[in-house]
């Protein structure tokens, strides 16, 4: 016995462990008979060549496991990377295991045929230490297997990132990008689409949303710095689940950005760029999805960029000076009024005497210059209080 090792007990077992090595081959193809009997092996998921060359390196390394003799490194390293190039090849790991276990059954049938009913008898310790050599090398083939399976899943996530950025960022009329898109996305290539868009502030909440509702159907994809967010409806009009509504129920809560429902893939692109103009410009406090009807106003006001300044000089004039209670009031009464069209709407709607809104309305047309009950001033009103908001000065 050596190192402890209580395995070759008789030298007839010895002499068989011994005569077994030099016939790895044999036992390497009567293994992979039986292996290719196991699916996915019989679909031809490894190169036969490929399992006969495995197999003799591993019946090396366990029969000298067996003999007590030494292990080369090569042969660790080769369990290891039969477990990496079966992962490459996308071998589910129950069939994997299951392969590497038939060494066991191959060699004990071999030893029982060899060996002598009284000498395999002495042999007390053979089945479990055989068991045991076994094992190491299926051991070190998963941890081959899942070494290669998490660098795998990292690459492929990878690509599949790099597959919906270049999509999200196109034209839509590349039909390669399209195609890819479809394939990673697992959307028909003619599906009505929801797009929606996330802006960072409000991922906490859809984070929550969609824990709250497992199982939504909505893919969610990062997107510079905010979430894009993609449902499918059926062609019939008919949702296919509840979250595929053009109102979602798990985005109800959640402030973003809706475009315009994309029919066809290829339209989902320019849906991504009418929702992020969207998402830019929900007002604060929003807590729900918000259409370009809904915010064409914060819309427009956002696309004149570095123009906001001065519209907000020229349009708001002496407004901007007026003490922030004051011109929260007159604010206030500017935009309701806007939105109802009707002074004793929104006197009921602010709680006040219609008096009290016509002064409010009068004295915004003496600071700024610019009438609020003329449909065309109002408009030019509303933008640079939204510009003026989205620089973050209008409640200073």
């Amino acid at each position: 016995m050596h190192n402890g090792r209580n395995v070759a007990e008789t030298a007839a077992l010895r002499s068989v462990l011994l005569e077994l090595l030099s016939e790895v081959d044999a036992l390497s193809a009567t293994f992979v008979a039986q292996l290719l009997q196991v699916v996915p092996y019989s679909d031809g998921a490894v190169d036969r060549a490929r399992l006969l060359a495995d197999g003799v390196g591993t019946y090396d390394r366990v029969l000298r496991r067996l003999a007590d003799l030494p292990v080369p490194e090569r042969l660790v390293e080769l369990s290891r990377e039969v477990g990496r190039s079966r992962a490459a090849l996308d071998v589910p790991l129950g069939a994997l295991t299951t392969g590497t276990r038939l060494h066991f059954r191959v060699l004990w049938e071999v030893l029982a045929e060899r060996l002598s009913p009284a000498d395999l008898a002495a042999a007390v310790t053979l089945p479990v230490q055989l068991w045991q050599a076994v094992e190491e090398h299926s051991l070190d083939v998963q941890v081959g297997f899942h070494e290669a399976a998490t660098a795998l899943a990292f690459e492929r996530g990878r690509d599949r990132r790099r597959v919906v950025e270049a999509f999200l960022g196109s034209d839509g009329e590349d039909e390669g990008v399209v195609a890819r898109a479809a394939s990673v996305l697992g959307l028909g290539r003619h599906a009505d689409v929801l797009v929606a868009v996330v802006p960072a502030a409000a991922q906490a909440a859809l984070t929550a949303a969609l824990r709250a509702a497992p199982g939504s159907g909505l893919q969610v994809h990062p997107w510079q710095g905010a979430a894009v967010v993609l449902g499918v409806r059926r062609r019939d009009g008919r949702a296919r689940d509840e979250a595929a509504d053009p109102l979602p129920a798990v985005l109800r809560s959640v402030p973003c950005g809706l475009g315009p429902l994309a029919h066809g893939l290829a339209r989902v692109p320019r849906a991504v760029r009418v929702a992020e103009q969207v998402a830019a410009a929900l007002p604060a406090g929003t807590t729900g999805p918000r259409s370009l009807v809904d915010v064409a106003v914060g819309v427009a006001a956002h696309q004149l960029g570095p123009l906001r300044e001065d519209v907000v000089r020229d349009v708001l004039g002496d407004l901007v000076a007026v003490p922030a209670p004051e011109r929260a009031r007159l604010l206030e009464a500017l935009e309701v009024f806007a939105a109802t069209g009707s002074v004793a709407a929104t006197a009921e709607r602010l709680f006040c005497h219609r008096n009290t809104v016509l002064n409010r309305l009068r004295r915004t047309a003496e600071l700024t210059g610019h009438e609020p009950t003329v449909p065309a001033e109002a408009a030019v009103l509303l933008l640079a209080v939204s510009a003026w908001r989205q620089l973050g000065d209008a409640d200073g």
